[in-house]
């Protein structure tokens, strides 16, 4: 395709496993995505659980991408620094959720209202002279671009990256940082998604012989 097409990445990272923090971050995201032109695209960098996080725990890791999958995250990266999941969790949760997961150190494709979008994270190499995403946590601007390569770096805790790019050339627009205003309302189903997993996970460590 060979017009010029917006394209508005919207990348988080960092969560650790603070759920509930999501139903406002969801809020945040969805205004912004519905106020973005052209296409789309909501990815979670990593970082996603913490072992400290007892829903974290109580679910084996999975808790998380349940919301971001109900939020409408078009994949989430795993398996960086991430507290790793166990095979027969991942299965678990492969088979529960639409978004796909994106292994680290890995390339993955995207496709999108017709673009096949290229990831390349950690260190992943994008094939020869394929334009494309290049995930580099080190880099702590939230985007940046090299050739025909845009680099999206890491993303604080409690914000959302959001970076316009224009294709074909592959052109940075604007890349910032938008942070969450503490008086952000919850979305609403998101807010009962949270609750009905937390009440799984509840069942689930009572079966276990544990405690919350």
């Amino acid at each position: 395709m060979s017009s010029t097409q917006t394209v508005t990445v919207f990348t988080t990272a960092n969560l650790r496993g603070a759920t509930d923090l999501l139903p406002r971050l969801a809020s945040l995201i969805l205004r912004e995505r519905r106020a973005a032109g052209g296409i789309t695209l909501l990815l979670d960098l990593g970082d996603t659980c913490s072992p400290d996080a007892w829903l974290c725990r109580a679910t084996q890791g999975r808790a998380p991408f349940l919301l971001l999958d109900a939020i409408g995250y078009d994949a989430a990266f795993i398996g960086g620094e991430d507290v790793p999941l166990p095979p027969d969790a991942f299965r678990r949760l492969r088979d529960r959720i639409v978004m796909p997961l994106f292994l680290w150190h890995r390339v993955s494709e995207l496709a999108k209202r017709g673009y096949v979008f290229t990831f390349a994270a950690g260190r992943a190499a994008l094939p020869p002279g394929s334009p494309g995403f290049h995930i580099d946590r080190q880099q702590q601007a939230p985007a940046a671009t090299e050739a025909r390569t845009i680099i999206l770096g890491d993303v604080p805790h409690g914000h959302v990256a959001q970076t316009t790019i224009k294709l074909p050339d592959w052109t940075l627009v604007d890349a910032r940082l938008l942070a969450l205003d503490p008086a952000e309302p919850p979305e609403p189903t998101i807010a009962a998604v949270l609750e009905l997993v937390t009440d799984e996970a509840h069942t689930y460590a009572q079966q276990q012989g544990g405690t919350a």
